[in-house]
């Protein structure tokens, strides 16, 4: 343990506050160490403190109305299977469409889903599937990624063969007939005046794929995206969009299999005594990380402190096949078991850290506020933190990470602090 020099308790808690709004230019976690009276003197000194680790298995996220819908299917040798599908309205392009008396002639109807980036194994084909809903989704109601539809909530439209190719990134669909002669019929006329008109004759879409028992893929389709529609082709040359857009309801749907995860994983997922060696973390609802940190409870009971740095610091696995999600998410555990914002997070996002360092393969969150907050409520200690994917609902990364109890890079938090 080296040791330094450093001010009064009081000016190095004021000067962190203090510093990390008004100075955009210095690392946060090294402030207030130059604001030293020569006559206030106090040690600071450099250690690292211990965590332990657990691999906890995910039930269900929120994961309506996302940027992106994931969908696909693969096997990890790892992780085991995981699936991903989705269900959207579609909505009017204009009002008061009226196809009955201005088609000639009905050519197609096509689906379109543009997809930005794949996960997996993008050689392999995936059997999309596309349902008519046949239920009320809803924008203003919360649906979770564990959401089911029943067998007689659906309708199969379509069925197709997909490999998603380098020179394209659009899947394309072409909906049946029976389809086109109900939206043409003019029976069905008074439904294209509105879009509630509209959702009532046509709830939406639920796209799935077929399970992958080995390899596979996740896509990534962009339902915001202008080229995501549903398009009526008719009288040879014109065009009706149905659009897909924010104003839509859109759910995404994740499935896990453990049964086919590797045997290291499953010894200990939900294993809450003993701490990991190696964590596991992924994606689509996959598993989490909990962190604690009982050897901070010494530094409360022995002395008072003050922390002036402290970093998280997480090793992560590197694997040519799978890559690790660029940026982690932390967040503490409150009493009722909620999840919540560190104090560090809110204080200056950019310093809180989280993103993956592709050299050494690690990330690193800085998080003094929060060591501060436990020592100061004792109470905390055994509530911990999570640790996940911070776009968990919307990708597919997963990781294996460097527990607390790993020999050789074990995650630890590396800290400066001052005894008064």
């Amino acid at each position: 343990m080296r040791k330094f020099n450093s001010s009064l308790f009081q000016l190095l808690i004021l000067a962190n506050f203090t510093l990390l709004f008004v100075s955009c230019q210095k690392d946060p976690n090294d402030i207030g160490l130059n604001l030293q009276p020569g006559s206030d003197r106090m040690d600071l000194f450099v250690d690292t403190i211990s965590v332990n680790t657990y691999t906890y298995s995910e039930s269900r996220i929120a994961a309506d109305e996302r940027s992106i819908s994931p969908l696909g299917s693969y096997t990890d040798p790892v992780f085991g299977f995981v699936k991903a599908d989705f269900a959207t309205q579609l909505r009017l392009s204009s009002s008061n469409a009226d196809f009955s008396s201005n088609i000639e002639n009905a050519d197609s109807l096509v689906l379109y889903l543009k997809y930005n980036g794949q996960y997996g194994d993008v050689s392999v084909s995936h059997q999309i599937k596309v349902y008519e809903i046949l239920k009320d989704i809803y924008i203003d109601s919360v649906y979770y990624s564990d959401y089911n539809f029943e067998e007689s909530d659906l309708n199969l439209l379509e069925q197709i063969s997909f490999v998603p190719e380098q020179s394209d990134s659009i899947i394309r669909v072409s909906m049946p007939q029976d389809l086109i002669d109900r939206i043409i019929n003019p029976a069905n006329s008074n439904y294209f005046s509105d879009n509630n008109s509209f959702n009532e004759f046509f709830k939406g879409i639920y796209v799935s794929v077929d399970d992958q028992p080995a390899n596979g893929s996740i896509l990534y389709a962009n339902l915001l995206s202008e080229e995501s529609k549903m398009t009526l082709h008719y009288n040879d040359s014109l065009e009706f969009d149905f659009l897909i857009n924010s104003s839509c309801a859109r759910i995404n749907m994740f499935n896990h299999d453990y049964s086919y995860a590797s045997s290291e994983l499953n010894a200990v997922l939900d294993d809450t005594i003993t701490p990991n060696q190696i964590s596991y973390t992924q994606s689509l609802s996959g598993p989490k990380i909990k962190i604690l940190i009982p050897e901070l409870g010494s530094f409360a009971d022995t002395t008072n402190v003050a922390i002036n740095k402290a970093q998280l610091i997480i090793n992560v696995e590197s694997d040519n096949q799978f890559a690790p999600p660029p940026k982690m998410t932390l967040v503490s555990i409150n009493n009722e078991g909620l999840n919540e914002f560190l104090t560090d997070y809110k204080v200056n996002t950019t310093y809180f850290g989280g993103e993956l360092n592709e050299t050494q393969y690690t990330y690193t969150f800085n998080i003094p506020f929060y060591l501060q907050e436990l020592l100061l409520d004792n109470s905390l200690l055994n509530n911990g933190l999570y640790l996940y994917p911070q776009d968990n609902r919307v990708s597919a990364n997963r990781a294996r990470i460097f527990g607390g109890a790993d020999l050789d890079n074990p995650m630890q938090i590396r800290i400066m602090y001052s005894k008064f």
